[in-house]
């Protein structure tokens, strides 16, 4: 199990770190914005894997690049938020129905961010696409924007430290 979790964890280094190395952080910041706000379904554990081995081996700090991806990351949660906060529901109800969403339905995604909401945010940084999404989601369910906030920015920072930290302390032992 190990050796297949840190051979996976190789081919993210080897599929992002040519970025980093030519663009350096700032790409990294500006992928996991992107990414989080759910405007292209970017490869962001591969930036973090990639961006917590590099300042392993002494390329980035580790200081930095911890703390700006948790911050890249939160950010873009945020953006995805208003967007769907001020155009998602009234979207929804108008234009669904033209992929398949009908008002029921956006009345029970409503519902259930009212009940779960918090759990969805926190674990749904965790998954592909909920990552991408879950922004739009709360925001067009009319979630609070507080709570939201809130559990977004923790998920956010347990999913860099899960990635880019393991990633940092495992750099020895991934066969690059």
């Amino acid at each position: 199990m190990l050796h297949w979790f840190l051979t996976t964890l190789a081919a993210l280094i080897h599929a992002a770190s040519p970025i980093l190395k030519a663009y350096g952080l700032p790409a990294m910041f500006a992928l996991l914005f992107v990414e989080s706000a759910g405007v292209v379904f970017a490869p962001g554990e591969a930036m973090i894997v990639a961006a917590g081995f590099l300042a392993a081996k002494g390329l980035f700090p580790v200081w930095v690049v911890l703390p700006l991806a948790m911050v890249a990351a939160t950010l873009g949660g945020y953006a995805a938020y208003g967007l769907g906060d001020r155009y998602g529901h009234k979207a929804l109800l108008r234009y669904g129905r033209y992929v398949g969403i009908k008002p029921p339905m956006v009345d029970k995604v409503h519902t259930f961010f009212c009940r779960f909401g918090a759990p969805v945010v926190l674990v749904g940084r965790f998954i592909v696409p909920l990552r991408q999404l879950q922004g739009y989601m709360a925001g067009a369910s009319e979630m609070g924007f507080r709570a939201f906030a809130i559990w977004s920015a923790i998920g956010a920072v347990l999913w860099v430290a899960a990635w880019g930290g393991g990633a940092f302390l495992l750099a020895e032992r991934i066969p690059v």
